[in-house]
């Protein structure tokens, strides 16, 4: 299944010029293959593993997780030049995280043995898992679904690879922008566990321009702070998060205020992929965007909108169509407690409606809305995507490990 279109096209805040490609995908730019496989992860049968390859590899890029207790992948990851990726192996139904020593040398097999098959360094091949946190691959599954991606790979398949890294999302998210000659593609999976602060999810990237490492590294850290670290569907962090980027030397040099124009849509691409996690999430009906100004600095700013954002009173009330506007209040209240100074002005406005207006109730009804909330303290703003808490959630939750 495709996501569903995208209603609030301003919340990208893509730059002029910038395409939609049609049916595109991580494969859409110049000179990547992708596939999927089967192996027998998921219980379902459905695809459950993904390899992605760059034939004429440039720079690549990675932000990973925040996480204390990071995953065997995220640790094998570390242990090996981020800027020096050709293409990336990712399993889905196991996360391989709590697995210990044993984990991370799984997840340096599984890199060697698409390094085997793609003539690349296993230093060359990013690996990731998601799924059940707590249990060991069963690494003769993988090493067979490894073998037939890593054959497989053609420019065709980054459909079945954003179908193989899908757990509990309802769509594959997948699609690819383009500005000018460049083409930027995407697959990304995340729908539960979804907090700031790099979100629960994995990302892909892919560009068909030769930018520097170290430009690539830079626009890469600020697409993900304007992305994946500004949504939240449940506030609870993974060990797994990942987002890669991986640049193609097949296409032109990119120098100049051409970076910025690239860089500019890797945001944007990247605040796609966001917020339809956002849309995805588990049960989820609803995607608001909270944004808060007024604050004395965007620390302060960055509090309110995830203590509304994260508040299960506010989320539950968001699912009930309920403008419930002391909710609200309540979640302001706790953020701003202890740091003195009045909040002369609260408004509280839903697509620009006063919350409690008779029109709210009907704005709460929309998919996609804006929650804005005015402190009047001063002049810094913050904001956070999130979706709304249903009955769906509690019950996928509650029946996810048995």
């Amino acid at each position: 299944m495709r996501p569903p279109p995208l209603e609030r096209w301003d919340w990208l805040e893509a730059p002029d010029g910038l395409e939609l490609v049609p049916e595109g995908g991580v494969t859409t730019p110049a000179g990547f293959r992708a596939a999927g496989a089967a192996c027998g992860l998921k219980p379902s049968g459905a695809l459950d593993l993904g390899v992605l390859i760059c034939d004429e590899p440039g720079a690549s890029a990675l932000v990973d997780t925040t996480s204390a207790l990071p995953a065997a992948a995220i640790r094998r990851n570390r242990e090996v030049r981020a800027d020096g990726f050709r293409g990336v192996v990712v399993n889905a139904g196991t996360a391989n995280a709590a697995t210990g020593s044993p984990g991370v040398e799984d997840a340096r097999r599984m890199a060697e043995l698409v390094a085997s098959h793609a003539s690349a360094r296993p230093d060359e091949i990013a690996v990731c898992s998601t799924g059940t946190i707590g249990d060991r691959l069963d690494m003769a599954k993988v090493g067979a679904g490894i073998a037939e991606a890593a054959a497989g790979v053609a420019v065709g398949g980054g459909t079945d690879f954003a179908s193989a890294i899908r757990t509990t999302d309802r769509w594959r998210k997948s699609a690819a922008f383009r500005v000018g000659e460049t083409s930027l593609g995407v697959a990304a999976k995340g729908a539960g566990m979804i907090r700031p602060g790099m979100a629960t999810m994995l990302a892909f990237v892919t560009i068909d321009a030769a930018l520097a490492a170290d430009d690539l590294a830079a626009m890469t850290r600020r697409a993900a702070e304007g992305s994946f670290n500004r949504i939240s569907v449940d506030g609870q962090m993974s060990p797994s998060d990942t987002l890669i980027v991986l640049t193609s030397a097949a296409g032109e040099v990119v120098t100049g205020e051409r970076v910025e124009r690239i860089a500019d849509a890797l945001r944007c691409a990247c605040r796609w992929a966001a917020i339809q996690m956002v849309k995805d999430g588990e049960g989820a009906e609803h995607a608001v965007r909270v944004r808060v100004s007024g604050a004395t600095s965007v620390e302060e700013a960055d509090a309110v909108a995830r203590a509304v954002g994260d508040s299960p009173l506010v989320k539950t009330a968001i699912f009930g169509r309920d403008p419930n506007w002391g909710r609200v209040e309540q979640a302001v209240g706790q953020a701003l407690a202890g740091r003195g100074g009045p909040v002369a002005d609260l408004a509280v406005r839903l697509d620009g409606v006063d919350v409690a207006s008779v029109e709210a109730a009907a704005v709460m009804e929309r998919a996609e809305y804006e929650l804005a909330v005015e402190l009047g303290r001063g002049g810094s703003s913050a904001e956070l995507f999130v979706s709304d808490l249903t009955h769906a959630y509690v019950t996928l939750n509650a029946e996810y490990h048995t």
